[in-house]
């Protein structure tokens, strides 16, 4: 059994952050822009498996198994979240004009209006006279919320990914057969596969 942080979802993760390093540079997703995310996965792969031969543990068959989660879990999931990311960040995630200065100024303006109509109107039970000041300082902050909550669901999205990998990993983990362990660990298959050695009957 490889160590710990070259298992499935170990390695999702880290090439995860990978590919993250580039994403904000990419306008446009496309087969190219996938197929040069594998070659450099693969890359790492390479890598990592050379790691794990180094301590002793030569086991072709579960970084086979790594690619094809790779090509069939990865890579298609993550394409498909990054086109749903590179496209609203094309919109600006929906913010008015991009949140800049004269988008801002206008949150302050509208949530300083928005206060004083609190506070006025009688059926809203809100008397505390400095709301409407509260709302104008906010208001510039509004295109910093609306960020912060697409990245916290982009970072949520890319957790649940991860999830999914480790729930494959521990499935390629447990329905491995005895062969393939005992060749990647270098135990000779006789000895792996004797029978035990029965207990000695009390006298």
């Amino acid at each position: 059994m490889v160590p710990e942080k070259y298992r499935l979802a170990a390695v999702g993760r880290f090439l995860l952050e990978q590919f993250e390093l580039r994403r904000p540079g990419i306008r446009e997703w496309s087969p190219q822009i996938e197929a040069s995310l594998r070659q450099d996965a693969e890359s790492e792969l390479q890598l990592m498996e050379k790691q794990v031969r180094e301590i002793g543990i030569d086991d072709a068959t579960y970084w086979q198994r790594v690619r094809r989660a790779l090509d069939e879990i990865l890579l298609p999931r993550y394409a498909a979240l990054a086109t749903g990311e590179i496209e609203l960040a094309k919109r600006d995630y929906g913010i008015w004009r991009g949140g800049d200065l004269v988008a801002r100024a206008t949150f302050a303006l509208a949530g300083f209006i928005l206060g004083i109509i609190c506070v006025e109107v009688p059926y809203i039970p809100i008397q505390a006279k400095w709301f409407p000041a509260l709302l104008l300082v906010l208001g510039p902050l509004f295109p910093d919320a609306v960020m912060w909550l697409h990245r916290r669901r982009w970072r949520r999205r890319l957790e649940a990914l991860v999830g999914d990998l480790y729930r494959a990993s521990e499935t390629l983990e447990t329905y491995r057969p005895m062969s393939e362990l005992t060749r990647a660990l270098g135990i000779p298959s006789e000895l792996a596969e004797a029978p035990p050695v029965a207990a000695r009957e009390r006298g």
